[in-house]
């Protein structure tokens, strides 16, 4: 925090050094964010500060003089907050106010003028990685990448699969109980409504050109390493012969994630036995598989605040779902797939932020 606060007193030198060489505010914002980027203060900070050197002060310290900050905000007090959030950075502005025996709109002032601070919400992500996890990551993405520079078709084989549960009721999201009022009326009251407890399990496949095959597990059916390959010789010898009759044996790759059943030892071998590629995936990945950040979000998306009277309305309706999924979105989530592995690459292994846009016309 040091190294912070020391950042934003040069940032008050160059601004004094901007008023007396001629510069406008205007001028002097962009030349602070051309040099310094996020880590600069914020507009309404270089303002002020541009104000006073224009009005004769001398001083870009934070210790009195003309146009100087109020007497709580001094330097003492900026750096002791510094250090105090360093600390507990989830500590509430009341909070730190009390601590500091000083007001409200002060410690405001402090946080967003003197620290450039702002409150953000933690990520949720599936897991804490460690450095070998992101190291695995990256040499699962790499080995993508170099696949696809080698073989600029290598997508066009590349069938998906993965499991999803679908349900009969899955409420919708709290933006969507937003209605127009009056301005300072209450807002609606909505009960908090859960999950029904009818739904299905589908297994589904997909390419860039279609949903090839999905399978619905039967209620009470563990899906298991011997259920993975019945299912898988359902896909074989019916729906890929049917639907992509230019796959055949071992002119297509499996991609699927690290579920026990998708990587069990049996179905591993029978997938070998039928020359049939499997894509290597990393752990605790989903935002790198498309069935995740693009096929099964499209599908409930639509489905949210629906409610359905039996399992087979629902099937019904994922059904004609995905056929409204068009080309250009399933050729847009591999490419999206290309993007994220890149970005994971760049990241150094970190996870990849959600994309929450989905192509279905």
């Amino acid at each position: 925090m040091e190294e912070h606060s020391e950042m934003l007193r040069e940032q008050r030198y160059v601004i004094k050094f901007c008023v007396r060489e001629g510069n406008s505010r205007i001028e002097t914002f962009n030349r602070l964010r051309t040099t310094y980027g996020d880590t600069m203060m914020s507009r309404s900070s270089v303002y002020r500060w541009y104000e006073a050197f224009e009005k004769g002060r001398s001083s870009a310290a934070l210790k009195g003089g003309p146009g100087a900050p109020s007497r709580a905000t001094t330097e003492v007090n900026v750096n002791t907050v510094a250090a105090i959030i360093q600390q507990e950075p989830s500590l509430m502005i009341r909070q730190l106010a009390s601590i500091m025996n000083v007001s409200y709109g002060t410690m405001q002032k402090i946080l967003r003028d003197e620290l450039g601070y702002s409150r953000i919400c933690a990520r949720w992500v599936p897991r804490l990685l460690t450095n070998e996890m992101k190291g695995e990551r990256v040499r699962v993405c790499t080995l993508w990448r170099d696949a696809l520079a080698a073989d600029p078709t290598w997508f066009d084989n590349v069938v998906t699969m993965d499991e999803a549960w679908m349900y009969c009721y899955d409420p919708a999201m709290k933006y969507a109980t937003t209605e127009w009022r009056p301005k300072g009326s209450e807002p609606p009251v909505k009960q908090r409504a859960t999950k029904s407890m009818s739904k299905a399990l589908a297994i589904t496949f997909f390419d860039k050109w279609g949903v090839i095959f999905m399978h619905w597990v039967p209620r009470g059916q563990t899906v298991n390493q011997h259920y993975m390959i019945k299912v898988f010789r359902q896909l074989t010898s019916v729906h890929i012969p049917r639907k992509r009759p230019e796959f055949k044996k071992g002119k297509w790759k499996v991609h699927m994630d690290n579920a026990r059943p998708h990587l069990a030892r049996l179905v591993l071998a029978w997938l070998a036995k039928n020359h049939i590629e499997v894509v290597p995936h990393p752990l605790y990945s989903p935002d790198l598989a498309r069935n995740d950040f693009f096929l099964y979000p499209a599908v409930k998306k639509v489905r949210k605040g629906m409610r359905f009277e039996s399992v087979t309305q629902l099937k019904k309706k994922v059904h004609s779902q995905l056929r409204l999924i068009s080309q250009n979105g399933l050729a847009a989530a591999f490419q999206q797939w290309e993007h994220r592995w890149n970005n994971c690459i760049a990241l150094g292994g970190s996870y990849v932020e959600r994309n929450r846009s989905v192509t279905v016309n």
